[in-house]
């Protein structure tokens, strides 16, 4: 099953939350002395790891504020962009996907798929592989990069991870 984290955002907004490096925070309930208290959502982020999913109305936005990616209602994933906070926006990319898409999903092999309400592929990156780590990232300026990572193991036995794109949309 895939992992959601829904966070409320901006206005009518509703941002998704989606952490590095595989973890994923987790909003519960807390108890203490017998009685529970909410806990703090932390805040939304601009990316989205491995088999984790955007719902329709769900987003990621830039650092910056200024591009968001959104599954909208419509099916349709859309990347827009602003420079004047949001007065006017312009649409930089989007799947074609109005009518089909319900969900869009960051796959563990690196393929972003967006899903059909009956899990049929309305429009994939074509950027599946076999690295250890990937995601999309929401950037400022108006674009996403889907990027992937593999491991280095220097001659001194030190672990590293080298980080580069797979597609930039945008």
């Amino acid at each position: 099953m895939w992992n959601k984290v829904a966070h409320t955002g901006r206005g009518l907004r509703r941002a998704v939350g989606l952490t590095m490096a595989g973890a994923l925070a987790v909003v519960g309930v807390l108890a203490t002395s017998g009685t529970a208290q909410a806990a703090i959502a932390p805040s939304p982020r601009n990316t989205i790891m491995n088999n984790q999913e955007l719902d329709q109305g769900w987003w990621l936005y830039s650092d910056d504020g200024n591009t968001e990616l959104i599954m909208q209602s419509d099916g349709n994933l859309v990347l827009y962009t602003t420079q004047d906070g949001w007065a006017s926006s312009r649409v930089a990319w989007n799947s074609s996907t109005v009518g089909c898409g319900s969900r869009a999903v960051m796959q563990t092999d690196g393929n972003f798929v967006v899903y059909s309400a009956g899990n049929g592929v309305c429009w994939a990156s074509g950027t599946q592989n076999n690295y250890i780590s990937k995601g999309l990232t929401v950037e400022n300026g108006g674009h996403m990069t889907i990027w992937a990572s593999y491991q280095i193991v220097q001659e001194n036995g030190v672990v590293g991870y080298s980080i580069f794109p797979l597609q930039q949309l945008g």
